[in-house]
């Protein structure tokens, strides 16, 4: 019994290390220019593997937008569209996998 606790123990732990360790890799990965948009802005992915990622639009804690993006293999870089947005301070949030891997705050000038 001892054995099977620590295997699970030991799988457990295995698992969310591994987790921490792709969300560091994603977060140093995904960026966006210019921090201060007027109508759009380029969302850079510079890792190589395919993934969906979804990203959620939010000011004052309030989703206002949610989409995903089908991003092919090798780098990519998608222009949005932001030109619904009222003036103010916003935030961008990706998903990859169901796990929140970056945070970016931006201006909607």
């Amino acid at each position: 019994m001892k054995k099977l606790l620590t295997l699970f123990a030991f799988l457990l732990v295995s698992f969310v290390y591994a987790q921490e360790n792709n969300n560091i890799e994603y977060r140093s990965t995904i960026s966006m220019e210019p921090s201060e948009v007027s109508s759009s802005a380029l969302l850079n992915f510079e890792f190589s593997n395919a993934k969906t990622i979804k990203y959620i639009i939010s000011r004052n804690d309030i989703d206002i937008s949610t989409k995903e993006i089908i991003k092919n293999e090798g780098l990519q870089m998608v222009k949005t569209d932001f030109s619904f947005l009222e003036n103010g301070t916003y935030e961008i949030r990706f998903f990859i996998d169901e796990v929140e891997v970056k945070k970016i705050a931006f201006r909607k000038i």
